[in-house]
């Protein structure tokens, strides 16, 4: 049993051949997503969705020219942004991305921003009914700023989705549906429904809502290369790289990549100190994501290159040096606030006690790391008050790549630990998810048992 999985993320997106009798993949391609389209205002962050059809399109064409037997399109992808489409699926708006900060604005009144109206609107006890899923980025925000200037199509129904969802509906001709780990920001997570009464009250009552799915429900079928293949319901992209990752009840994850999250399984909605996103096997997320990792290293690396940049000098070597010379610097008493966007860390961010003998790549980046590993120790604090976690599973890029990352996160949080089973996590997450679709597992938790002991 093959199937092709999809990956739709903020960068790029990723496809590959899954097997779930082999448990093997294949086949992994990467195309560019799309530039975010101009704008004179800069909080924007909108992207054409019919140009990302476009871009999975191909990508399952190219899958399937070396994979004609594959049984259907499994998907994940990013879960906050929003487009609004028609019925059938059309796009009415462009794709506002998780990243646009357009609630930020000024608001017409002059009072406030759009979010602090937001906010006073939905009342004080929204941020706990929506699982402390509170932040501009958040689709119901996006939805009251384009209420608010009246931007919302009347001409026909509208109906609010997730990018993976229009993208699947779009290459089925089928309505958008939405899956339940799709709804981050969406969902009253102890009701498991979307929320009425804070939908009337933003006036937002006219809208369409999706049915709400399961991952195993069939959307529709998509025709390519003279072949009909099932598009099953898309997941969100965090919850299928922890299925991926084989967690399970009583491991902490901590993956550290361009963002960084968080998580643990947990059987309750519970809200405490941290966000609570639905799962799947009828379990819950606690999780606490928008960590500062990647992202604002990134913003470092660049002021650390920007004048070989601009002379045209060869940089290649940039980030191996960072994390070499990180790991040369025994100590560093240079202080670094990598809080460069909203996350859960206080901000702003800075770099603190510089003096001439420490003023170097190797001082910041250890303070770097320094700081990272404080961070994931009081942040998993909020997850798990009493730090009762079995084992701890390490995954991202950057965590791969910094062994002295990881010893600090360790010294810090202790246990046992182990690394995540596959750098491509999301694809074998499908793989997981595409077990229990075909009938060789009841539950996602015994499909990544499967797995483990295969991949072992």
């Amino acid at each position: 049993m093959t199937y092709i999985a999809v990956d739709i993320g903020t960068s790029y997106i990723k496809g590959g051949i899954v097997d779930t009798d082999a448990v093997t993949l294949s086949e992994v391609r990467r195309k560019q997503s799309p530039s975010s389209i101009r704008h004179t205002e800069p909080l924007l962050h909108e992207l054409d969705p019919s140009a990302i059809v476009s871009i999975v399109q191909h990508l399952i064409e190219e899958l399937m020219s070396n994979d004609a037997s594959c049984q259907g399109v499994l998907m994940c992808g990013q879960m906050s942004g929003l487009v609004l489409c028609s019925e059938d699926g059309r796009p009415l708006t462009n794709y506002i991305s998780w990243r646009d900060g357009r609630c930020l604005m000024p608001h017409p009144s002059g009072e406030a921003t759009y979010f602090d109206l937001f906010t006073e609107r939905v009342g004080s006890d929204a941020q706990r009914r929506l699982g402390n899923e509170f932040r501009p980025g958040m689709p119901l925000a996006f939805l009251h700023w384009l209420h608010e200037r009246h931007e919302l199509p009347t001409d026909q129904p509208a109906s609010p989705v997730t990018l993976p969802d229009f993208v699947a509906a779009n290459l089925c001709g089928s309505r958008p549906v939405m899956e339940w780990t799709s709804t981050c920001g969406s969902l009253d997570v102890a009701s498991l429904s979307f929320p009425d009464d804070l939908i009337e009250a933003l006036g937002l009552g006219d809208l369409q809502w999706p049915e709400i799915v399961d991952y195993k429900t069939l959307v529709g079928e998509c025709h390519i290369g003279g072949k009909h293949l099932p598009v099953y319901a898309p997941v969100g992209d965090q919850q299928c790289a922890l299925a991926g990752m084989l967690l399970m009840p009583g491991e902490l994850s901590v993956n550290i990549a361009t963002g960084s999250q968080l998580a643990m399984i947990s059987d309750t909605a519970d809200v405490g100190e941290c966000q609570v996103r639905a799962y799947f096997d009828g379990q819950f997320l606690r999780t606490i994501s928008h960590v500062p990792a990647g992202r604002a290293l990134t913003v470092i690396m660049d002021l650390l290159t920007e004048i070989s940049a601009n002379q045209g000098l060869n940089s290649d070597g940039a980030w191996d040096c960072f994390f070499e010379q990180a790991e040369a610097t025994e100590c560093s008493d240079l202080e670094v606030n990598l809080a460069l966007f909203p996350s859960p860390i206080p901000g702003p961010g800075g770099i603190l006690n510089m003096r001439e003998d420490n003023v170097s790549v190797g001082h910041i980046a250890r303070a770097c790391f320094e700081q990272m590993s404080a961070y994931y120790e009081m942040l998993s604090r909020r997850i798990e008050p009493n730090r009762d976690w079995q084992r701890i599973v390490l995954s991202g890029g950057i965590s791969n790549k910094s062994d002295l990352l990881r010893r600090r996160i360790l010294d810090r949080l202790g246990g046992d630990y182990r690394l995540a089973a596959e750098a491509e996590d999301t694809l074998l997450g499908l793989m997981v998810l595409g077990r229990v679709i075909d009938g060789q597992n009841e539950t996602v938790a015994d499909a990544a048992r499967h797995v483990t002991r295969e991949r072992r």
